[in-house]
């Protein structure tokens, strides 16, 4: 594989000190997941992408929370911002690769998001049969 085609695409906030609420309105898009972590007002989110055109996708995220996460990080009402693009392999594969483009790992990485590759071992064979 050699275009950018991830299976699933999430925005993972950890370290979170705002409310749901206040998070949604700043990100101008809603969480699929918040919840507590171990530290007493510390929260977990979640933002889910869409991966019909994860380039767009990407950008689009960038420009419509990217100021917002941006300056949330900086004050620290967000500890941590990570982008999980995950992959598959398949079971009998022997190498893989996918290409970022520059543009949206400029986009993301500007807003101070990490970006995390995930691959997960799956048989591709059997997701055929279905």
């Amino acid at each position: 594989m050699s275009d950018f085609a991830p299976f699933a695409i999430a925005l993972r906030l950890s370290g979170v000190t705002i409310g749901q609420y206040e998070l949604d309105a700043a990100l101008k898009q809603l969480c699929s997941r918040y919840e507590p972590e171990d530290a007493d007002g510390s929260f977990y989110a979640q933002v889910d992408v869409a991966v019909v055109n994860p380039v767009r996708a990407l950008l689009e995220l960038a420009e419509r929370s990217g100021p917002a996460l941006a300056a949330m990080l900086d004050d620290r009402r967000i500890g941590k911002a990570v982008l999980d693009l995950a992959f598959d392999y398949p079971e009998h594969g022997e190498a893989m690769s996918a290409r970022l483009p520059a543009h949206a790992a400029a986009a993301i990485a500007s807003c101070g998001i990490d970006i995390e590759i995930s691959v997960y071992l799956t048989d591709v064979e059997d997701d055929e049969e279905d």
